[in-house]
């Protein structure tokens, strides 16, 4: 069976080789997709997901997949939750409205809409990331709450990548099932060139779901990089079967 090379079948749309995060309209997210301006419906199905997990915001929520965004902002307003008219203002490029709005909610719940806006508003990331730290540790889902505030960390600043490590690592441990903390570890410790730590990342990763595509491919890369080409190989020909696509010959 012949060694395949990683540059017979190119990066794939997952992988993102200049890091994910950004302070840019063009930030990630931590699963590796891209959150480019181009792309708003990834943006607004993160968000909706996690506006649906409030029982109170359907009827608005509703508004917002029919794209009737002008009448979803005014039932939040009148109606609540104010999560609600956050995310509109977010969604329609208000961007400073939506932080602003965020910050002023006392509520645990309202974390996760936190971690996915820190950094669009530049000028509110600082008050964004306090409100996190000042929120996460009565948040009901401790390793959601470390994953973002990791989340938080790194769109606010790409520098902010050794205060983030932390939070990721012990959401990996407080989640014994979860990936997402893992695959993002593991991006973090290759940008660093800690290899070798980014392959037990990415392999602990797999031993909780063998199905994740990107991290077989960083594998792939990771060992190929190390000098080991028959386990790159084997990572490579997964990740291919998992996206359908042919070996190269």
């Amino acid at each position: 069976m012949p060694v395949l090379l990683l540059a017979q079948i190119g990066s794939p749309p997952e992988f993102q080789a200049a890091g994910t995060f950004q302070s840019s309209p063009s930030a990630g997210s931590l699963d590796g997709s891209s959150h480019v301006a181009a792309e708003r419906t990834q943006i607004n199905e993160s968000l909706l997901r996690l506006l649906r997990a409030i029982p109170e915001a359907a009827p608005g929520v509703r508004l917002i997949e029919n794209r009737l965004l002008g009448e979803a902002e005014l039932h939040f307003r009148k109606n609540g939750p104010a999560e609600g008219a956050a995310v509109v203002l977010f969604l329609t490029g208000e961007t400073e409205k939506s932080a602003e709005i965020l910050c002023s909610i006392d509520h645990p719940r309202v974390l996760p809409l936190l971690g996915e806006t820190v950094g669009a508003a530049p000028a509110w990331s600082a008050r964004l990331l306090a409100r996190i730290e000042k929120l996460a540790p009565a948040h009901a889902a401790p390793a959601d709450a470390e994953f973002y505030w990791a989340r938080a960390l790194l769109l606010q600043s790409p520098e902010r990548t050794a205060a983030a490590i932390p939070h990721l690592e012990r959401a990996a441990e407080l989640d014994p099932t979860g990936t997402r903390a893992l695959l993002e570890l593991g991006r973090l410790y290759a940008a660093q060139q800690r290899n070798a730590e980014a392959v037990r990342a990415f392999e602990r990763a797999l031993s909780r779901d063998p199905s994740l595509a990107l991290a077989h491919y960083r594998l792939a890369a990771l060992y190929r990089a190390l000098g080991d080409p028959g386990k790159s190989g084997l990572h490579l020909r997964d990740y291919q079967r998992l996206k359908g696509l042919a070996p190269a010959r």
